[in-house]
């Protein structure tokens, strides 16, 4: 029994190492490691700094050396927690890079802009989108979201359509009526744990609490969409329930909407199913 306890205890502690490391990441990526990361795929990114309504927003922008005056725009906006690297895979190949501009930003608390900052508001988040948006001369954007961002993208359609020309939506959780709260989410919360908790994830935090309001306060606004919105959703997503998929069929206009089921994928869609996104990118190129 000694000898099965101990076992046990060592797991235990393992465990929970493992939990305090993971929740003390960052989830960002410095200046100096970006450009590492793209020049050793023989790609050149610019960092930018872009003044927003509230705040200021950390931009990483690449594109390819012969690109058009009037190349399609891509903005990426990341889910919770996360940060401009989440997209670094797709910013740095040379066919998309060849085809379009493209912009994966730092949202609000997290990375480079105002970290550690909370701002749970989904219509403040659009609002910053549309800002960088002007910032590339208001041409109009194809906006990719994944997670938390998949209603952010789609907020900046319902907002402010003259700036959108498509919205990819990766595993949104844009369903309020089906918002999960999962247990480790309550560390921010208790004073007791807290202090294990990175910026980025208590930043999360803020946002997964709020979360199911935020997504009741633009309810109506789905109905209203008018510009291209392509769903891609995988049936084994624990984080993002399939249902999601429900929501948007209900509530997007039909002819605006176009859905794509993949049933082996999970959440991290933009990471596993790099090929499969990718393609979908090209098809919005028209």
């Amino acid at each position: 029994m000694k000898i099965l306890f101990r076992i046990l205890l060592g797991l235990a502690i393992l465990a929970l190492a493992f939990v305090i490391v993971n929740m003390r990441m960052g989830f960002r990526t410095s200046d100096a490691g970006t450009e590492r990361y793209f020049s050793k795929r023989n790609a050149r990114a610019t960092i930018r700094k872009i003044p927003v309504k509230f705040s200021e927003i950390r931009a990483v922008e690449t594109k390819g050396p012969d690109l058009a005056p009037d190349a399609p725009l891509i903005i990426f906006i990341h889910g919770a927690p996360g940060s401009a690297n989440n997209f670094f895979k797709y910013q740095a190949d040379s066919l998309l890079r060849s085809r379009a501009v493209m912009v994966s930003i730092d949202r609000l608390g997290y990375g480079y802009s105002h970290y550690g900052r909370s701002e749970v508001s989904i219509a403040k988040q659009a609002e910053t989108i549309k800002d960088v948006i002007d910032y590339y001369g208001g041409r109009k954007a194809i906006l990719v979201g994944h997670s938390y961002g998949g209603p952010i993208a789609a907020k900046v359609a319902m907002d402010y359509p003259e700036r959108v020309q498509s919205v990819l939506m990766l595993a949104p959780v844009n369903d309020p009526d089906h918002e999960k709260i999962f247990w480790f989410a309550h560390f921010g919360r208790w004073k007791a744990t807290k202090w294990m908790l990175s910026p980025a994830w208590q930043v999360s935090g803020d946002e997964k609490f709020s979360h199911a309001e935020e997504l009741r306060k633009i309810a109506a606004g789905w109905k209203e969409i008018r510009v291209p919105v392509v769903h891609m959703h995988g049936d084994k997503d624990s984080l993002a329930p399939p249902v999601n998929m429900e929501f948007s069929k209900k509530n997007i206009p039909p002819d605006m909407l176009r859905m794509e089921r993949m049933p082996k994928a999970g959440h991290l869609i933009p990471f596993l199913n790099f090929d499969t996104v990718r393609g979908e990118i090209l098809k919005l190129f028209g």
